[in-house]
């Protein structure tokens, strides 16, 4: 029998403790700026789409943790098709058998994507199994609690994880809710990491938190794209306007604007520095991803979709962002 130990994929570091138990950061933590970015850092510590793989024909999965009570669950596909679902809340291990698997399948395990958590352990003890190495262009995605995706039934069924498996991707998902304010941290994490494709959905929490006025949103997405641009001058850029949120499309924040604001200034934006040169930048209207009738029925807050609507996200946007890698 051979246990061999989860290799991750899709997070910036990870931090491991005298006990073994283990901590994913998204982002680079050397650029918080305490007490300004608290909620910024418990964001990135979520481990949306954080997940690892074995090849094997059967065994046993250990997985072993300790989540919040609101801490998403754990699945687990093999060959790409979800088969478990294990609960992830309070303190826990599941040891799961996986029998009758055939010769050299796929299994992964993706972590909760919302919720505090850590992790304490997470092996396959099988006959023969080897931990699998990802292939495929690298995908980074930056966002709200939109691309975090807190309703989401699991953490497989967030829309940037459907487009991974779709697209055939390697995710790295900054989705962080409430939190996508344009950060340097942020932006210098990106800069830092390989990618192949990136995709910035902004101005939604902009909007709601008023974080930005007419004179400074502008401004601070140049500032962010430009700095993720030096890192990665040929990489193509796809920037996502905020989706539908019905109530806020013509209502004024704090700073007098509205979403349909923020959406048309980042749009200008993005078009600027088109003008100025970028020819791997684009821009999708988020206003195109759901239309009128499905944010009605598949955003139950008014905001945030519910699992169904992120699967619409995932089937719209899928195809876009392989237009814009080719």
């Amino acid at each position: 029998m051979v246990s061999v130990a989860a290799q991750w994929s899709g997070m910036f570091k990870v931090e491991t403790d005298g006990d073994g138990s283990q901590r994913f950061s998204r982002l680079d933590a050397t650029g918080y700026l305490p007490p300004c970015t608290d909620g910024l850092a418990n964001r990135a510590a979520m481990a949306a789409g954080v997940r690892a793989a074995w090849r094997t024909s059967g065994g046993t999965l250990v997985v072993a943790g300790h989540g919040a009570a609101d801490c998403a669950p754990y699945d687990i596909l093999v060959n790409g098709e979800l088969t478990h679902r294990l609960p992830a809340v309070g303190s826990h291990r599941h040891d799961l058998v996986l029998g009758g698997l055939a010769p050299d399948s796929l299994v992964q395990l993706w972590l909760p994507h919302f919720g505090d958590f850590t992790l304490h352990q997470a092996t396959f003890d099988a006959a023969s199994v080897t931990a699998a190495v990802e292939a495929g262009p690298r995908w980074i995605t930056y966002g709200s609690s939109i691309t975090h995706c807190q309703q989401a039934d699991g953490p497989s069924q967030t829309w940037p994880a459907l487009v991974a498996g779709r697209n055939g991707w390697q995710l790295t998902n900054l989705g962080l809710a409430g939190e996508c304010q344009l950060d340097p941290v942020a932006a210098d994490t990106i800069a830092q990491t390989p990618a192949d494709i990136i995709s910035l959905c902004v101005g939604i929490n902009s909007y709601n938190a008023a974080a930005f006025s007419e004179r400074s949103y502008g401004p601070a997405l140049q500032g962010f794209i430009k700095t993720v641009r030096a890192a990665h001058p040929d990489v193509p850029i796809v920037v996502i306007t905020p989706v539908l949120s019905l109530p806020r499309e013509n209502t004024l924040n704090a700073v007098g604007w509205t979403l349909a604001d923020y959406r048309r200034a980042t749009a200008q934006a993005i078009a600027v520095m088109q003008e100025q040169g970028d020819k791997r930048l684009q821009v999708v209207d988020g206003a195109t991803v759901l239309t009128g009738q499905e944010a009605l029925e598949r955003l139950p807050d008014t905001l945030h979709p519910d699992t169904a609507g992120y699967a619409l996200m995932a089937q719209r946007l899928a195809p876009q962002l392989v237009a814009a890698l080719n």
